[in-house]
C-alpha cells in the first residue's frame, strides 16, 4: 500500500521464528524472543572470531547501561516503572543475518523482556525508539480492531479488483487516523461532547474509546447533510391537510 516507506513489523513471542526473520530481512522487525535456550553467535573482539553461546546465558550476564522510565497501562490502571536496558549484537548460527537483542528488566516485578531486531542498535536513542515502538503493539491491535469490527468495518468489502481494495484500505486507514488524531488533539470537552453524542451513558464503567467518537462524528455528518438537503429541498409541509 505504501511502497515508499520502510515497514517495521512488531510481534510477540509467537513470531519468534528464524524463517520469518529471513522473510522480513528487507524490512525491519522487532519480535519478542521466546526460545532463550537457542544457540546464538556473538563476536569476540579479543580473539577476533564468532563464538556460540546460549541466548539465556547472555541475557543473564548482560550489562544494563541505561534506565528508562515508562508508564504501563493495564485494566485502566497506570503503573510507572524504571526499566533497565542493555543490548548486544548477535547472529543465528548458519546465517549471515545480523541481529541485535534488547534486554529490558523491570526490577519491581523481577521480569525480563528480550527483543530480537534487525534494526542496527548504534545509539541509546535507537534502542529506546525500538523498545517504545514494540510497546505500541497494544495500540496497533486496538487500531486494527477499530478498522475491522464494529468501527469502520473494512471487512464489508464490496469491490472485486485488487486496485479497488487497495484504495479502500487506504481510505479506511486515513479515516481511522483522522479519528485518533481528533481524540489526541481536540480539547477534552469537545471529545467528551462527541462521546455523549455517540451514546456515552455517563456510567463508571464506560470506555471512552474511538467507537463512541466515530458514532458522534457520524451523527454530526448526518445532521449536516440533512440540514443542507432541507435548505435546498424543504420538506413539503403545505401538502399536508388537517382535519
Amino acid at each position: 500500500m505504501l511502497p515508499e516507506y520502510r515497514r517495521r513489523y512488531l510481534g510477540d513471542a509467537g513470531l519468534d521464528d528464524q524463517k520469518l526473520f529471513a522473510r522480513l530481512a528487507q524490512d525491519e522487525f522487532v519480535i519478542r524472543a521466546s526460545h532463550l535456550e537457542r544457540r546464538v553467535e556473538v563476536y569476540n573482539d579479543r580473539l577476533d572470531r564468532w563464538e556460540q553461546e546460549h541466548l539465556r546465558d547472555l541475557v543473564d550476564t548482560i550489562y544494563f547501561s541505561h534506565t528508562l522510565t515508562v508508564t504501563f497501562t493495564h485494566a485502566r490502571k497506570k503503573r510507572r516503572a524504571k526499566i533497565q536496558l542493555g543490548w548486544l549484537a548477535l547472529r543465528l548460527p548458519d546465517t549471515p543475518q545480523a541481529l541485535w537483542a534488547i534486554v529490558a528488566y523491570d526490577p519491581a516485578l523481577d521480569r525480563t523482556l528480550v527483543l530480537l531486531t534487525n534494526v542496527p542498535l548504534d545509539t541509546i536513542r535507537t534502542v529506546r525508539q525500538v523498545y517504545n515502538d514494540w510497546r505500541l503493539r497494544a495500540r496497533i491491535e486496538h487500531g486494527y480492531r477499530f478498522d475491522q469490527e464494529q468501527g469502520l468495518d473494512v471487512e464489508d468489502m464490496r469491490v472485486q479488483s485488487l486496485a479497488g481494495m487497495k484504495r479502500l484500505f487506504i481510505l479506511v486507514l486515513a479515516a481511522a487516523q483522522f479519528v485518533f488524531h481528533l481524540i489526541n488533539t481536540w480539547p477534552p470537552r469537545a471529545v467528551q461532547w462527541l462521546h455523549y453524542l455517540g451514546g456515552k451513558l455517563g456510567l463508571t464503567n464506560d470506555l471512552d474509546g474511538p467507537y463512541l467518537v466515530l458514532r458522534g462524528l457520524s451523527a454530526v455528518i448526518q445532521t449536516m447533510a440533512t440540514l443542507t438537503f432541507i435548505s435546498v429541498y424543504p420538506f413539503p409541509h403545505q401538502d399536508f391537510t388537517y382535519g
